[in-house]
C-alpha cells in the first residue's frame, strides 16, 4: 500500500436554503467586510437576493464582472476592489470559474505581491484569509479543492494555482440553487465530476484508501441522477446527490491528482474556450482506451462495483466502464466529437503546439501511463 497524506480542511454544510446562512457563517470567521464574488447571469436571477438580504448594510461589496472562462484581468480587477473595500473574508457563489476567481483573488488580498509569483504547486508559504463557497453546478468541486485555475490570455494557456492553504474554510451545499441551471450545463459539468472521480482513482502513485471510497460513491451517486438532474431541473433528490458527488469527487482529485484527460481538456480550452466539462467528457473514453493497458485492472473495479460488468476478465470489465462513460454523455445530450465543439482542423504546427501544452500541463504528472507527443496528437485526433 501506498504511503499517503490526506487533506480535507473544508467544512462541507448540506441543505436546502443553506445558503442562506451565508452572512453568519462569515460572521464566525470574524469578517466584518465581505467580498463578495459572483457574477451577472446569477445577479439576474434573483436567487441571490436571500443570501445578500441576510447581510448587514455596508457589511459587503459585491464583484460580478467574472466571465464564463476567468482570467488574470479579472483577477486583478477584482483584487484592487477588494483591498480597497477593506475586505477581511471572501464569498465566493457561482460555477468553478466565480469559485476559482475567488480563490485566486484571495491570494492577492491575503498575501499581496504580484498574482504571477504564486502560481504552480506549494508556492503559498501561510494561512490565507477567511473564504467561503457556494456552487451553483455541480461539477467542479471547486469550493473544496485546494487548487485554482485562470486563464492567461497573453500566454495562451491556464494557470495553476494548487496549495494546502487555497482551499476553502466553509462549502454550503444548497441544492435549491441548481434548479434553474440549463440541462445543458447541468450535463457537461456532471461529466466533469465523473471525469474528476475516474482519474482520481486512476492516479495509482497517489491515490489511496480514502480517494478511493469518495470516488466510488461519487460514481454511484452521478452514474444514477445524473440524467435525471438533467432531465428534471426541479428535482431536488437529483441535484442533491450530484451535488455531493461532485464535492466528494473535488475532494478525492485534489488529493490524489486527475491526469490526461485534464491536461489535453485545458490545453483546449486555453486555444480554443470550450467548456470545460464538456471538453472533459469528450476526451474522458479516448483517454480512458489510451490508458487501457496501464491501469484495466482499476477500472474494473469501478465498473463491478457500478454494476457495468460482472466479468472476472479486467479487460472485458473495463471496456464496459468505458462504454457507460460514452452512454451516460450521450444520454443527457452532450457531443462527442471535439468537432462539434466549433473546433476547426487543424494543421501540424497547431497540433503540436496544443500537444505541447498538454504535455507540460501538472495535471498529466498523475496519469497512470507516460504519454508522448505523438500519443497525445492521436487523442486528439481520435476525439477530433
Amino acid at each position: 500500500m501506498n504511503p499517503f497524506v490526506f487533506h480535507s480542511p473544508t467544512k462541507v454544510t448540506f441543505g436546502e436554503c443553506t445558503s442562506w446562512t451565508a452572512a453568519e457563517v462569515a460572521k464566525d470567521f470574524g469578517a466584518t467586510k465581505t467580498f463578495i464574488v459572483t457574477d451577472e447571469i446569477l445577479m439576474k436571477t434573483g436567487i441571490l437576493k436571500p443570501i445578500l438580504g441576510a447581510f448587514e448594510e455596508n457589511s459587503y461589496c459585491l464583484f460580478t464582472d467574472v466571465p464564463s472562462d476567468s482570467d488574470v484581468d479579472t483577477v486583478n480587477k477584482a483584487a484592487v476592489l477588494a483591498r480597497q473595500f477593506g475586505a477581511n473574508c471572501v464569498l465566493a457563489i457561482g460555477g468553478g470559474s466565480v469559485l476559482d476567481t475567488a480563490k485566486v483573488v484571495n491570494i492577492c488580498l491575503s498575501l499581496g505581491g504580484e498574482l504571477l509569483d504564486y502560481q504552480g504547486l506549494n508556492n503559498l508559504a501561510d494561512r490565507l484569509g477567511p473564504i467561503i463557497a457556494i456552487p451553483t453546478t455541480a461539477g467542479t468541486g471547486s469550493e473544496v479543492s485546494m487548487v485554482a485555475m485562470v486563464k492567461d490570455h497573453k500566454e495562451g494557456k491556464k494557470l495553476l494555482f494548487g496549495s494546502r492553504f487555497l482551499a476553502p474554510d466553509a462549502a454550503i451545499l444548497d441544492p435549491t440553487l441548481l434548479v434553474s441551471l440549463p440541462p445543458r450545463l447541468t450535463a457537461a459539468t456532471g461529466l466533469d465530476a465523473i471525469t474528476h472521480a475516474i482519474e482520481s482513482f486512476s492516479a495509482v502513485i497517489s491515490s489511496s484508501s480514502f480517494t478511493d471510497a469518495l470516488c466510488l460513491e461519487a460514481l454511484r451517486m452521478l452514474f444514477d441522477n445524473l440524467p435525471r438532474a438533467t432531465a428534471h431541473g426541479d428535482d431536488l433528490e437529483a441535484r442533491s446527490a450530484t451535488l455531493i458527488a461532485s464535492a466528494m469527487a473535488g475532494v478525492a482529485f485534489t488529493n490524489s491528482g486527475v491526469g490526461i484527460v485534464h491536461a489535453l481538456a485545458h490545453a483546449t480550452g486555453a486555444t480554443f474556450g470550450t467548456h470545460h466539462g464538456l471538453t472533459n467528457s469528450i476526451l474522458l473514453p479516448h483517454c480512458m482506451n489510451f490508458n487501457l493497458d496501464t491501469i484495466s485492472y482499476r477500472y474494473a473495479l469501478i465498473s463491478r462495483h457500478l454494476g457495468f460488468s460482472k466479468s472476472a476478465n479486467d479487460n472485458d470489465a473495463a471496456s464496459a466502464l468505458i462504454k457507460a462513460v460514452e452512454e451516460i454523455s450521450a444520454k443527457v445530450g452532450l457531443p462527442s466529437r471535439l468537432r462539434d465543439c466549433g473546433i476547426p482542423v487543424l494543421n501540424k504546427a497547431q497540433l503540436d503546439e496544443l500537444a505541447f501544452l498538454a504535455s507540460t500541463d501538472p495535471a498529466i504528472m498523475f496519469n497512470p501511463k507516460e504519454s508522448s507527443v505523438q500519443d497525445i496528437i492521436g487523442i486528439y485526433e481520435r476525439a477530433y
